[in-house]
């Protein structure tokens, strides 16, 4: 009988190498093992920073068994010393402003670029590291003072820096700025063939058509019939935009324009981004992307009910891998009937797999907000579930006084598919004149602050203290010109979850969130799982990535 003896290959050849090469004994040697590797697919670098302790920050719980959300307002702290203003009037009824979000010097912090208004010149807030901003846009030459409305980053020529794109109402210009590097801007408006009507309130990029480069897509509202809007521009490679909007079949939502908030976001799960276009005056649409650089209007008018839709949140709420969708209105509880029609509150759009929706408002219980606009999705509490934040306001002749006075809304999911309202209990109790809206972790502590862009008023910033569950925040790198990997997906799994994040650089009405996905845990203690769908569809997954980490994932 043959004795057969498994040994590891470095120990077998040490045998050989002492015994000459022969023995009397029989010996089978297992050939070498390698351990699994940790990342398979398409190759990335992998680079990851721990959260930033409650030691070096001003609001963070001190309390390792907290377990309570709370926020504290810190704007005045944060060094945010200023007011937008309007003092000339912007004649679309105190609707314009915003904020948009983005690390535009790559040093690892995200930054904002305010709307000043005419009275206050915008501002471009550099995050300091330490829960402050200071403002730089005179020396970055970004200090527009003008009527400026929904601000927007986004890598439009792919060498790895954030552009932005300013948009106007009341007679102001838009501008286009192109980041050069050394913390400054050039304006490159005139050169770049935008040439827009007035009143364009928000913005979105998208590499739409798959060219590696970003598109812009431009909302306008307006109280003119018959007039053309140009919505679509598509970057032609060389720092010029051509307006396609005919060419791709969104022409015109209605004779009269009056859209807001648009978000690219592929809704049913084929890889490519459709557009989910919330308007005013019932004219909320669905357009399907056609992959051969098209659109069409799929929009169920049976189900797609909002009549006076203005902000827009698209995540996966029910954590089962399709993006849903949750667009703010206006609502008549407490018996208001100045607007009729128009007043039947938020709604809740349920995605079902295929890019179809059923509306799941009641169960959900998010309907009333009273006069809603920005939204968004972020799992505040790092349960593993999205919440849900808006904010509110509106003031005018004939505006009733309860939205003069109304309070943001802080819906917190309760796991089954209900939100339950917590804003005064979480310590957000916020009556400003609310317009946009940036939801993300400014202060690199593991959780989702809120910053409120309010017109014709301060700004506020709701710093979250934090509770005693994990996270992990993940941004991506592509080789190509969408160097931030818009249209991304990023899959998580801890255990029996999987959570879903597409990124975006979408709209929540006249603003805008930094790039990146940020996941709460619960109290998972490791993750199985990540997993990268690329924008060309090539895919990735690593398993070596820890919780608790600020993580940065580099296509090679």
């Amino acid at each position: 009988m043959k004795k057969i003896v498994v040994i590891s290959f470095v120990y077998a050849l040490s045998l050989l190498s002492g015994c000459g090469g022969s023995s009397s004994t029989e010996q089978v040697v297992a050939p070498p093992v390698a351990p699994p590797s940790p990342i398979s697919g398409i190759p990335v670098k992998v680079t990851s920073n721990n959260a930033i302790g409650s030691t070096t920050n001003q609001c963070h719980s001190t309390s390792p068994s907290n377990s309570q959300l709370s926020f504290s307002e810190i704007a005045t702290a944060s060094g945010l010393n200023f007011s937008h203003l309007t003092p000339n009037g912007d004649g679309m009824m105190g609707m314009s402003g915003g904020i948009a979000a983005g690390d535009f010097d790559n040093d690892g912090w995200v930054d904002l670029y305010a709307i000043g208004g005419d009275g206050q010149a915008n501002l471009l807030l550099k995050n300091q590291g330490d829960g402050s901003f200071a403002d730089m846009a005179a020396f970055a030459e970004v200090d527009l003072l003008s009527l400026g409305s929904g601000p927007a980053f986004g890598d439009l020529n792919g060498d790895g820096l954030l552009d932005l794109f300013v948009g106007s109402v009341g007679g102001s210009a838009p501008k286009l700025y192109l980041n050069q590097g050394n913390d400054k801007f050039l304006d490159i408006t005139e050169s770049s063939g935008l040439i827009l009507p007035g009143n364009n309130f928000s913005a979105s990029w998208a590499d739409y058509d798959k060219d590696g480069d970003l598109d812009l897509f431009i909302t306008h509202w307006s109280m003119m019939s018959g007039e053309y809007y140009p919505y679509f521009w598509r970057n032609n490679g060389d720092l010029t935009f051509t307006d396609i909007s005919v060419e791709v079949g969104i022409e015109r939502v209605s004779s009269k324009d009056q859209t807001f908030t648009p978000t690219f976001a592929d809704i049913d799960n084929d890889g490519w981004l459709d557009l989910l276009l919330v308007a005013d005056s019932h004219q909320t649409r669905v357009f399907k992307n056609n992959k051969d650089g098209t659109f069409t209007n799929i929009t169920d008018r049976d189900v797609i009910t909002d009549n006076a839709g203005m902000g827009s949140a698209v995540g996966d709420y029910d954590n089962d891998g399709d993006l849903d969708w949750f667009v703010t209105a206006i609502s008549s509880k407490d018996g208001v009937t100045d607007f009729g029609w128009l007043t039947p509150g938020n709604r809740f759009y349920e995605n079902q797999g295929d890019g179809t929706f059923v509306d799941k408002t009641d169960a959900t219980g998010t309907r009333h907000g009273y006069w809603a606009w920005g939204a968004c999705f972020a799992d505040f509490n790092n349960d593993g579930y999205l919440d849900l934040f808006h904010v509110n306001g509106m003031s005018g002749m004939g505006i009733d006084e309860m939205y003069q006075a109304d309070p943001s809304r802080l819906f917190m999911s309760n796991g089954d598919g209900s939100f339950t309202e917590s804003a005064i209990n979480a310590g957000i109790d916020d009556k400003g004149m609310g317009r946009g809206l940036v939801c993300f972790d400014y202060d690199k502590d593991g959780d989702v602050d809120i910053y409120i862009a309010n017109n014709n008023q301060p700004p506020k910033l709701y710093c979250n203290e934090g509770v005693k569950s994990n996270f992990v925040n993940i941004k991506l790198l592509e080789k190509s010109s969408n160097s931030q990997a818009l249209g991304a997906r990023i899959y998580v799994k801890t255990g029996s979850v999987e959570q879903m994040r597409e990124l975006r650089s979408g709209n929540n009405y006249v603003s805008q969130n930094p790039v990146e996905a940020h996941f709460g845990l619960a109290q998972a203690s490791k993750i199985d799982n990540v997993r990268i769908v690329w924008p060309d569809g090539e895919i990735t997954n690593i398993t070596n990535i820890d919780i608790n980490q600020f993580v940065i994932i580099e296509r090679q």
